[in-house]
């Protein structure tokens, strides 16, 4: 797999020098941007449009671009892009919110694409690299291979 290339896979392995052979750096490094860049801020948003009516660019733009309910979605959206975002950043249900996500990010491209916003190249590489996610998992240095949950789930599918 992509955690082992060049080396024998059975030696011991130093799990810090392990980070620079895996997955983990991309999903670490998207996962912070993400978050700081996007989902803080859409969160932040989302809570002071719901709860102390302030008004919210993303539900304007969404209602702009003919998403039905945009006063629903944009505040779901900010929910899903910033926990998006923790799950990268911890490697903790990767695969789960990668596959989460995809909606969300295509939705976005096509919206993107609708309304020629410079926006479309990170929309672009958010998608790809969930994608890449969604196939490799979330590396060696994550909450998933500290609690195996990759391992569980792939045992769980042998014994049916």
């Amino acid at each position: 797999m992509i955690e082992y290339y060049g080396e024998n896979p059975t030696a011991s392995q130093n799990p810090f020098s392990a980070l620079f052979k895996t997955i983990a750096v991309l999903r670490i490094g998207t996962g912070v941007m993400l978050l700081t860049r996007h989902g803080i801020s859409a969160v932040l948003g989302a809570y002071h449009f719901l709860w102390q009516e302030h008004p919210w660019e993303w539900s304007k733009q969404f209602a702009e671009a003919g998403i039905p309910y945009a006063h629903l979605a944009a505040p779901a959206t900010a929910l899903i892009v910033a926990s998006v975002g923790a799950s990268w950043t911890l490697g903790f249900l990767t695969r789960f919110f990668s596959v989460v996500f995809l909606p969300v990010i295509i939705t976005a491209i096509i919206v993107f694409t609708r309304s020629a916003s410079p926006h479309l190249e990170a929309a672009w590489l958010y998608a790809f690299i969930s994608f890449t996610l969604v196939l490799f998992g979330s590396g060696a240095i994550s909450i998933d291979k500290l609690f195996h949950l990759s391992d569980r789930l792939a045992g769980s599918k042998k014994r049916r």
